[in-house]
């Protein structure tokens, strides 16, 4: 088994469908690719969905659990993972079809993370590029952690591919259940961790924004929560980096470029005053050594 696809589900019965068309299209055989979905409680049509593609492909498998959260979901996921590689989904985008999806280095078995383009596709249907930083396309890393020195890594999981042994045998690279931004979190720790590592080129998912869903609902309550899991996310990641100097040394440059974002968000959200020097100084006795 080269592949698990892992799919968190939670009342995507509008996306699901063309979610799963597009992984069952990859250039995979059934016995060489397994696709995990974790229907997340989910209330909509989204079960019946589900069983109806397990009647169809043998490599669908199917969890079931109370409404706990993403987070839980993958980690679920993780635990009950065959393939060598893992690549997360989320249920409401797609790959791209067809899809280049690094074959060749994944059999190579040589690499603990192996780097992905990323579309983003608004509700127009205009797409552009996830991130307009330029990937070292092909650059091999001895280790992620030499990547990560340098380069500001997209905090985004679905950009990625994760070798399932590398990722059970590091405790920290579970999900932090309850908090948004959690994959800042898990990919920072995952190239702190990892060994060795590449970028390879082709647009392998597209990134889907769903106008009116929750994730894009910016009432003032939901910004305030969005920059406090931030600094959730930040102290977490401090507080891993303060185990290992090499670790601390290695995370400088992620842990600036997220200050700068919340600088940013905090200015173009126009927050409050006193919310906005609250998080500030959050920022800086994070940063403080």
């Amino acid at each position: 088994m080269l592949l698990s696809v892992i799919i968190p589900a939670y009342n995507v019965e509008k996306y699901l469908q063309k979610c799963l068309d597009s992984v069952f299209a990859l250039p995979l055989r059934e016995d060489e690719m397994e696709v995990l979905v974790i229907d997340d409680g989910s209330s909509d049509g989204t079960a019946e969905i589900l069983v109806q593609n397990a009647e169809v492909h043998s490599n669908l498998r199917l969890f079931y659990q109370e409404n706990q959260g993403q987070s839980v979901a993958r980690n679920l996921g993780i635990e009950e993972a065959k393939g060598d590689y893992i690549f997360f989904v989320d249920s409401d985008d797609a790959l791209t079809t067809p899809c280049p999806l690094p074959v060749e280095a994944m059999n190579s078995g040589k690499y603990d993370m192996i780097g992905m383009e990323t579309f983003f596709e608004d509700s127009d249907g205009t797409q552009r590029r996830y991130c307009r930083q330029q990937f070292p396309i092909d650059e091999e890393f001895s280790t992620c952690r030499e990547y990560l020195k340098t380069h500001n890594v997209l905090g985004i999981v679905y950009g990625y591919l994760f070798r399932t042994s590398f990722i059970r045998q590091h405790a920290e690279l579970r999900f932090t259940p309850g908090i948004y931004h959690q994959d800042e979190e898990y990919i920072v720790k995952a190239f702190c961790l990892g060994g060795p590592f590449v970028y390879k080129q082709g647009y392998t998912y597209i990134y889907y924004r769903h106008e009116g869903s929750s994730i894009h609902t910016f009432t003032k309550e939901r910004k305030q929560r969005l920059m406090c899991d931030t600094m959730t996310v930040m102290q977490r990641l401090k507080d891993f980096g303060n185990t290992d100097a090499d670790i601390k040394k290695a995370m400088r440059c992620k842990m600036h470029w997220l200050s700068v974002d919340v600088v940013r968000l905090l200015i173009r959200q126009r927050h409050s005053f006193s919310f906005s020097f609250s998080i500030l100084r959050q920022v800086f006795n994070i940063l403080h050594d």
